[in-house]
């Protein structure tokens, strides 16, 4: 056995297997010890992964598997852009990959790839620091007293704070295992001149995704200006090359960077503010704290970075300063280098620049995994050169760090970094300091013990604070607890619509009355009308918002939706684990296990006509919520108000209102403010609750008899008084009334296409419940024709009297170009970096056989 290890440690993968498994395996043993499923009935979902990146992954599954369009999106939101939604949450080429994986355990493949990614760091580290810093011997392979520190170093890069906060953001992890690579390439380019790792680790990352990349690049720029003044001679090629090939590996994505730019155009996420006046968030000993082992993981809004490196580089750094044997043309620029870091995590307009001209809401320090990696190579470069440091700098640079610990423990709030990260860092660090000591004291036989100590001491410490603050978790088996029974409902509903439909075509969306996301519906796989993502039409969301709905700078959503906003939307199925009260607007049609289904009872179809007044005289800006809604019914041929103001009874007390209504009918209740994000209203024995109450949406109080008594309690303890609103149902439908006189037939229907025909007998507009985007391209008849914005968010087609049949096609806007610049880039990265030695080398200025010559 003995002799089969010293073979296989002989080895030259040996060294880089341990850099991937280690941190792998020790994931799997932590998810194991928090009972992650198959070992327990939770799941690594967290934050957005739990609220879009799982029913993301879950529709992509479903274009892979089922061939659909990768260019549109029917199932999220009222219909989205997909190219775009692919490069912000799912360009990772790994997740292709999904074609071959059962929908029931897309959870898991999102865990796996994560730890995959962990691994993956830790090798990229590794095979960076073994070329970087020369570490192979004459026989060409790594030996223990260089090869150890260096798995030190990966392992603690791959579970580094940027990971242990942020690992669930599955779409950064691909830069963080590229970002190693995309180092080693550089120095290839610079010092070998040779350009094909560069190019192809720097282009996956964009492609991987392009946030996290900006970062890198800014960072390449910086440290591509250490390497042009540490570099003797061909300075001028080297800048060359490194503008060329970085320019390539940009535009070889363009193909999905120019849609991208176009759908941000108009989303929440538009515009750029630069910061008028320079703020420090925090002071320097406070900050330098947060690199503390076993210091919560921050994830809020008051821009804490998680700088966790392990304990160890904290007196490696210090030791860095001091050592001998690493010159001052080296230290300066790297020490500088830290400093800028610590100036950007905490100044205002360094932050706003770093994160890409914006300011980040929630998720602070994005590039705190770039700190790591300069801080851990500097450790790296001390554990190497140990010799140039002697006994006596243990003495200054431990006091001073632990003088920090003092003063960072009473100046730091322990809702941030907690005290006993003080402690137990402070102990680590004593401890990592009494092995270096005895490193250098000790007879040389025992040089190779006390190294085996400190690295698994070191890496015990890595892996237990990856155990303690990293993989949030949260209850597997209660997210899909709805999956079985609403997809089973999801598909007869679809083949009841298939039969009715006299075409075969049917369009209609559904809602889930008890949502866990606001991206269910990507999830279980029906349209909507409620989203939740950075790329959503921000139009959408001001539009629900001037009609009392739901809707914020990366959501909208159906809370809020009254009768005719529900018919206008194409809304016809909900469903609810709850019972809601049967009458005029919804009945109940299907049951599956918990889970009902009720079907409403005025729905529109996808295309209705509207008069010229309705499209041009309606300004949804003009008056409050209610107000609006009622002047629409106006227009569409009410006499009477659609939401009808009524004074009743209300006693308010902290906490909560009561409420006796004084006639029968749907009552819908609407407050100027609540900072509650739960209310809950009780009538009788049955409970409903409004969750995401503090963005201020109509609340649907259902149907109550005459003298019913009813309350909605808040969490916080607020006075809270409701203006309430009784819906006028003969209004409400003559209004829908008019709006059925004349709709389109759907006769065809795809992801990315929509076909159909209508007989118009009084010109008008015909109004789609589609978003109107910069992708739409209209024939009407045969013919390509422009269309008009509805109150900026829906598609109005002007026709004249008669028959014509419409065709609604989506194009991706910059798509086309962008496949054309990408080719390009390839093309030339071919020519120029992959054929120097062929027949063109000559001819190229910056080649490397031309540089030979």
């Amino acid at each position: 056995m003995r002799t089969w290890f010293n073979k296989l440690h002989n080895k030259k993968y040996f060294y880089p297997i341990l850099a991937f498994f280690i941190p792998f395996f020790a994931c799997v043993g932590i998810l194991i010890g928090n009972g992650v499923y198959p070992f327990g009935e939770y799941s690594m979902l967290h934050v957005d992964m739990y609220h879009q990146y799982c029913a993301f992954f879950s529709e992509f599954l479903q274009k892979l598997q089922n061939g659909e369009s990768l260019f549109y999106t029917w199932n999220l939101g009222l219909g989205s852009d997909y190219v775009s939604l692919y490069v912000y949450y799912l360009a990772s080429p790994l997740n292709w990959l999904l074609i071959f994986w059962p929908k029931t355990l897309i959870i898991e493949f999102m865990e796996l790839t994560i730890l995959v990614k962990i691994g993956l760091s830790s090798l990229g580290f590794f095979l960076y620091g073994r070329e970087h810093f020369s570490l192979t011997g004459k026989d060409g392979r790594l030996h223990a007293n260089t090869a150890m520190p260096l798995l030190l170093c990966s392992i603690t890069y791959s579970m580094c704070g940027f990971v242990a906060a942020y690992s669930w953001d599955i779409m950064w992890m691909d830069c963080i295992a590229l970002f190693p690579f995309i180092m080693l390439g550089l120095d290839r380019l610079v010092k070998q001149k040779k350009p094909v790792l560069y190019y192809v680790t720097l282009a996956l990352s964009i492609w991987a995704n392009y946030y996290i990349s900006m970062m890198i690049c800014m960072f390449l720029v910086i440290y591509f200006a250490y390497l042009f003044f540490s570099t003797k001679g061909g300075r001028l090629g080297a800048v060359i090359r490194f503008a060329w090939y970085s320019l390539l590996a940009g535009g070889t994505s363009c193909v999905l960077l120019l849609p991208e730019y176009y759908v941000l155009s108009y989303s929440g996420s538009q515009g750029i503010t630069f910061p008028k006046n320079m703020e420090w968030y925090f002071g320097f000993i406070e900050e330098l704290s947060r690199v503390n082992a076993f210091a919560d993981v921050y994830t809020g809004r008051n821009y804490w970075p998680n700088l966790y490196s392990g304990a160890f580089t904290i007196l490696l750094v210090g030791l860095y300063v001091l050592n001998r044997r690493i010159s001052w043309r080296e230290k300066a620029p790297r020490l500088l280098l830290i400093a800028f870091f610590f100036l950007s995590f905490s100044n205002n307009i360094l932050d706003f620049i770093w994160h890409g001209f914006h300011f980040p809401d929630s998720l602070p320090g994005r590039q705190s995994f770039l700190f790591s990696f300069v801080l851990l190579c500097m450790a790296m470069e001390v554990m190497r050169k140990r010799k140039g440091n002697k006994i006596w700098h243990l003495i200054p640079v431990s006091a001073l760090i632990l003088a920090e610990l003092i003063a960072g423990s009473i100046l730091m709030d322990e809702e941030i970094t907690s005290w006993y990260s003080f402690v137990i860092t402070g102990l680590l660090v004593v401890c990592y300091a009494i092995l270096f000591l005895l490193l250098f004291i000790c007879p040389k036989k025992s040089v190779r013990l006390y190294r085996n100590v400190a690295f698994f001491l070191a890496t015990a410490e890595v892996i237990a604070n990856m155990a303690a603050v990293g993989f949030g978790v949260t209850n597997r088996t209660e997210y899909r607890s709805k999956y079985q029974d609403y997809t089973a409902l999801i598909k007869r509903v679809e083949e009841k619509e298939r039969e009715a439909s006299q075409t075969g075509v049917a369009f209609y969306r559904m809602e889930d009355l008890e949502r866990k996301t606001k991206n269910d519906d990507s999830f279980y796989g029906y349209p909507s009308a409620t989203q939740f993502s950075s790329l959503m039409n921000i139009n959408v969301s001001h539009f629900y918002q001037k009609v009392g709905m739901e809707g914020g700078k990366n959501f909208y959503c159906y809370n809020g939706a009254t009768p005719l906003m529900t018919s206008m939307l194409s809304m016809k199925y909900l469903l609810s684990d709850d019972t809601i009260c049967e009458g005029d607007l919804w009945k109940l049609v299907d049951m599956e296990g918990n889970a009902k289904l009720y079907e409403y009872q005025y729905p529109l179809p996808l295309g209705y006509m509207i008069s010229d007044e309705v499209m041009h005289q309606w300004n949804a800006s003009s008056y409050e919520d209610i107000q609006n809604i009622n002047e629409l019914g106006y227009l569409l041929g009410s006499t009477e108000e659609l939401l009808e103001e009524k004074k009743i009874s209300q006693s308010v007390v902290p906490g909560k209102t009561n409420l006796i209504t004084m006639e029968p009918g749907y009552y819908y209740g609407v407050y100027k403010s609540c900072s509650s994000d739960t209310l809950t209203l009780t009538k009788g024995e049955q409970k409903r609750t409004y969750a995401k109450a503090s963005h201020r949406y109509i609340l649907d109080l259902g149907y109550c008899d005459m003298g019913e008594e009813f309350e909605v309690t808040n969490n916080k303890n607020e006075m809270m008084e409701f203006s309430i609103y009784r819906l006028n149902l003969n209004a409400f439908v003559r209004s829908y009334e008019t709006l059925t006189r004349e709709t389109m037939t759907l006769t065809g229907k795809t992801q990315d296409c929509i076909e159909g025909n209508i007989e118009v007998s009084t010109p008008g507009y015909l109004l789609l419940s589609v978003t109107s985007e910069p992708g739409w391209k209209l024939m009407v008849d045969g013919k390509e024709t422009e269309y008009e914005d509805f109150q900026d968010t829906f598609i109005g087609i002007p026709l004249s009297e008669g028959y014509h049949e419409i065709t609604l096609f989506y194009e991706t806007p910059g798509l086309k170009s962008g496949a054309l610049v990408s080719g390009i880039c390839i093309l030339l990265f071919v020519l120029t970096g992959c054929i120097p030695y062929g027949k063109l080398a000559p001819l190229i200025p910056f080649s490397r056989k031309r540089s030979e010559h």
